[in-house]
């Protein structure tokens, strides 16, 4: 049962994570050397008038070299909802940025995380219920090693294969042609889907074999249940045991899992 203690316990401890975030992410560029005013203004004007720098360190909340001054600035724009003007990105604002890419984010990692999830339920099934074998041995080794393996080189991997050095099938960057507008017909729907082809399915080749891990453990365990011995002795098909039975128990766990994948998207 929740009680008021856990609850404020509960919100004190996400206070305080919440906290010791802001002033990470607020300390961390105060911390990095160099001044953002100054590479702005010499990559894009290759010269530093004194009344750009002024401007821009007042844009940023730099104009008072104060910490304590800058961080109540901060807090306060936070709290506001202004982002204020990303560094990288000048002279777009943080809010821009984010709005542009969300949707490809939700996007890619949406749909790589679904097929994911599906493969993954439908292979875990398969090596759970023959656990102990040499295929389910291999496959499950197989596993541990592509979920070890850090995504990002996979990526640079699958570049330079099918899109630089051997094949050109695939383009190598972007959501789609620099020649399309975005719109709703099918040619860019399917620009779009064959720019996302590398990212996805270097995203599902590391992803899945995770939840078919998870899904391999928790059927090794119903495997062992008494309803599961019973079924057997009855005669009933392996094909339904293993459906109707075995894989609608299993999947609960895998469920949780899912859902925590989902949110870290």
């Amino acid at each position: 049962m929740i009680t008021r203690r856990y609850l404020a316990t509960r919100t004190g401890y996400a206070v305080l994570t919440s906290a010791i975030a802001l002033v990470i992410n607020f300390l961390l560029p105060r911390l990095v050397p160099g001044n953002p005013v100054y590479t702005i203004l010499l990559t894009k004007y290759h010269y530093l008038p004194p009344n750009q720098i002024k401007l821009l360190e007042s844009e940023f909340g730099l104009q008072n070299p104060n910490l304590w001054y800058q961080f109540q600035r901060y807090i306060i724009e936070l709290f506001h909802g202004n982002l204020g003007i990303s560094y990288y990105y000048f002279p777009a604002t943080v809010s821009h940025v984010i709005a542009t890419h969300l949707p490809w984010t939700l996007f890619l990692l949406g749909t790589a995380t679904a097929i994911s999830s599906i493969i993954g339920v439908i292979i875990g099934k398969y090596i759970g219920w023959h656990s102990g074998t040499k295929k389910e041995t291999a496959i499950s080794a197989l596993f541990m090693g592509l979920t070890s393996i850090p995504f990002f080189w996979i990526a640079v991997i699958f570049q330079l294969v099918f899109a630089l050095y051997i094949t050109h099938i695939l383009p190598i960057a972007g959501a789609y042609s620099v020649t399309l507008v975005p719109s709703w017909n099918l040619t860019f729907i399917l620009s779009v889907l064959r720019h996302s082809i590398l990212p996805i399915f270097t995203l599902v080749l590391v992803s899945f074999p995770g939840f078919s891990l998870t899904m391999r453990n928790t059927m090794v365990n119903q495997n062992k249940e008494d309803y599961l011995t019973l079924a057997k002795a009855k005669g009933i098909p392996e094909r339904l045991i293993v459906k109707k039975y075995a894989a609608r128990n299993a999947v609960l766990p895998v469920a949780t899992h899912i859902v925590l994948a989902f949110g870290y998207v």
